[in-house]
């Protein structure tokens, strides 16, 4: 099967750390960026992996990414909720178009979104 990996720009690497990988719990897989260029990176989450580019053509900020199957939804919403991180506080919503699943959206620092979504029944 083939396997997608969304591009989404960023334009400080410590805010994008701060974000994915020290409040939503991605790790640092490779971080590609040799003198005087952009960062280039991947980052993953259980099975979700993002590339997080510095790069201008690679994106457009304002990208939104949509997680579908993310087990343990409630739980991971209460723990970022938990570490009280200032520029997010997401809720979970029961989406219009599917009462038996729950979303989380975060914003990260750079204008793009991911939803998270669990079926629940």
């Amino acid at each position: 099967m083939a396997v997608v990996k969304p591009i989404l720009r960023i334009f400080d690497y410590d805010k994008a750390v701060e974000f994915y990988v020290n409040w939503l719990g991605f790790q640092i897989d490779w971080k590609h960026q040799p003198d005087g260029s952009p960062l280039y990176m991947q980052v993953s989450l259980r099975d979700v992996m993002l590339y997080l580019s510095e790069h201008h053509g690679d994106s457009s900020p304002g990208a939104h990414i949509f997680i579908e199957d993310f087990a343990g939804l409630r739980a991971y919403q209460k723990n970022l909720v938990d570490q009280e991180y200032k520029y997010n506080r997401p809720g979970l919503e029961i989406p219009d178009w599917n009462p038996n699943a729950i979303t989380v959206t975060v914003h990260d620092p750079f204008g793009n979104r991911l939803t998270f979504v669990e079926e629940i029944g």
